[in-house]
């Protein structure tokens, strides 16, 4: 942890001498800037009192200076700005060492009670595995990212590839922070990457005009040699006014599409901008997995780059945006169709590119969230990559919840050798049953995401994760607590029956009625859970379900966490044992916050 935090603090310092370093270089960028300036003021006044050549040459050389001075303190604004948000990507790891990630979002918008573990295991949602995970900078890599913890793949190839990838970018800190600051230059919104796909895949119109591709060089062509006469022969001036109001009137012809257009397009340049940055750092590094690799080839067509096709992309929408300024947009649409020019460019760009398009997003979106498991992968050293197996289920040393703090964590071992064991666990109130179980859970999913795991030794055999720990009752739905668990059961029951592969995890089945009921109906569950094969664990106070031990004495394996009592006191360890719970608590519990003593 402390050699963490001194690799954070180094960068920190780092790089904030570097930003006093190009503050300075910005101050002076200023002082010349406002010389220039002062210069070109001094020659427009001086006018006719110093040689004409002197003052024009004089003019337009401190002109280029003027606009070199401008364009240099802009690339040094961006640079300080990159610095910044560089700076507080290290303090915000720093925070996150020390357990405060309520920083970085949540993912809340993917929370789903219904889906088969994400909800029971807060894998999203506020003080979630996601939350805890994630460092994207685009909405792509957060719905991958949220996508790869809620549906991993079982399959072992993928896991393999993205265990090296995962491995290979954790070390890249570099790169990946300045992957973030890039992405955190620009916030963007909901609906604006759809609003850009959507327009890449309209259908084009002056792209299958003959008449207005043919316009667009007949009539420009025409108007500048005609300005050009106009200077020498006087008759021609008329004639000139006469093109260029022809040429507005093309133009006002067709203002509510390219309105249209420019409005949805123009709004997305800061969006634009920050994804040519992103794409050219993906693009530059020569990653060895094949993972990376193959996310890396998806960003060219032809030879060319993303970087390149989106750079190309902001540029016309650049020269689109001169339309808005009434005397630019005048001129360039009276001499040269230019509404209509930028708009086949657009077209041009749009038939191009379509099909390449979402592919692009979709890579940067598999870097981005690859990238979130790599800090985490580097933030913590001392987890290890799992080993995947065909023969045991599970075998877990020294497995810890990553979420819980490692100064307070306690941590078990575990294994589950054969497919259709089922370990009961049973313990007093809060002796740590509920915890061990998301642990397992919480491991198994990192695990399947081709993440590092909470544990000295992680040996698994990828399958699906099947949850019933936190069943909720419905008001909108008129669904009690039990009948929604008893929903949650029966879809258990159900890919059971259709051979599903799974590996379940269940937390004090049927709480939602009487203790008889509950006690004959969790048997019950049991036996057909075991009937169809059914792997995993289960949580439970009912000590007569671990009596089934006896029962299916190949298949059932009893664990517990104990307690100590003494006297009027209470010690948990937290530590996993062989056999059945022979302590209780919840009456002396019940003593000690005065429930009982009225």
């Amino acid at each position: 942890m402390d050699v963490l935090k001194n690799t954070y603090n180094k960068r920190i310092t780092f790089f904030e001498k570097e930003k006093a370093r190009y503050k300075k270089r910005l101050g002076w960028v200023s002082l010349n800037r406002l010389t220039a300036f002062l210069l070109i003021l001094g020659l427009i006044f001086s006018f006719g009192r110093i040689p004409v050549f002197v003052s024009v040459a004089g003019l337009v050389l401190f002109l280029i200076l003027f606009a070199g001075l401008i364009r240099y303190y802009q690339k040094l604004t961006q640079i300080i700005n990159h610095i910044s948000l560089t700076i507080d990507i290290n303090l915000n790891e720093l925070k996150a060492l020390e357990n405060d990630y309520s920083i970085f979002e949540s993912g809340k918008e993917f929370v789903d009670p219904a889906h088969p573990f994400s909800y029971d295991m807060d894998i999203v949602g506020e003080g979630s595995v996601y939350q805890y995970l994630n460092r994207t900078v685009t909405l792509a890599g957060k719905e991958k990212l949220a996508n790869e913890l809620a549906y991993p793949s079982k399959d072992t190839d993928i896991i393999v590839k993205r265990q090296e990838s995962i491995s290979e970018l954790a070390d890249m800190i570099d790169l990946r922070q300045d992957f973030m600051a890039a992405g955190k230059s620009y916030s963007e919104k909901q609906g604006e990457m759809d609003d850009l796909l959507r327009w890449v895949n309209e259908s084009v119109r002056y792209m299958k005009s003959s008449l207005f591709r043919n316009l667009i060089v007949i009539l420009p062509a025409i108007a500048l040699v005609i300005l050009v006469l106009s200077f020498f022969i006087s008759g021609m001036y008329n004639l000139l006014i006469f093109l260029i109001l022809g040429q507005l009137a093309i133009v006002g012809n067709q203002l509510k599409y390219t309105n249209r257009i420019h409005e949805k397009i123009g709004k997305r340049m800061e969006m634009l901008k920050k994804y040519s940055r992103l794409f050219n750092y993906f693009e530059k590094p020569n990653f060895q997995s094949s993972l990376l690799s193959a996310y890396q080839k998806k960003l060219y067509i032809n030879n060319e780059s993303a970087t390149m096709a989106i750079h190309h992309l902001s540029g016309i929408i650049s020269a689109f945006d001169n339309r808005l300024n009434l005397l630019v947009g005048f001129l360039l649409n009276g001499l040269l169709l230019w509404d209509i020019q930028c708009m086949i460019r657009l077209e041009k760009w749009q038939e191009k590119y379509r099909n390449i398009l979402p592919d692009w997003f979709d890579a940067l979106g598999g870097f981005d969230a690859l990238s979130s498991f790599s800090n985490f992968r580097f933030n913590h050293p001392g987890y290890v990559f799992p080993e995947i197996s065909e023969n045991k289920i599970i075998e877990a040393q020294n497995i810890g919840h990553p979420l819980i703090v490692a100064e307070e964590r306690v941590c078990n071992d575990f294994e589950l050798a054969e497919k259709g064991n089922f370990v009961i666990v049973t313990g007093a109130n809060m002796a740590g049953k509920s915890t061990f179980l998301r642990t397992i859970g919480v491991n198994w999913i990192l695990a399947m995401a081709g993440a590092p795991v909470c544990a000295d030794k992680f040996v698994f055999n990828p399958e699906h994760l099947f949850t019933s720990m936190r069943t909720s009752d419905s008001l909108q739905k008129s669904e009690s607590y039990f009948y929604a668990e008893l929903k949650r059961l029966k879809e258990l029951i159900d890919r059971l029956k259709n051979k599903e592969h799974l590996f379940i995890i269940l937390d004090e089945i049927l709480k939602g009625t009487n203790s008889v009921d509950k006690q004959a109906g969790s048997q019950t569950v049991l036996q057909n859970i075991l009937k169809l094969g059914g792997t995993g664990l289960i949580a439970t106070h009912d000590l007569e379900l671990a009596k089934m031990e006896k029962q299916f004495p190949d298949r059932i394996i009893n664990k517990c966490f104990e307690i100590e009592i003494n006297g009027a006191e209470i010690f948990f360890d937290y530590k996993l044992i062989d056999g059945i719970t022979k302590k209780m608590n919840a009456t002396l519990l019940m003593e000690q916050m005065g429930i009982l003593s009225i």
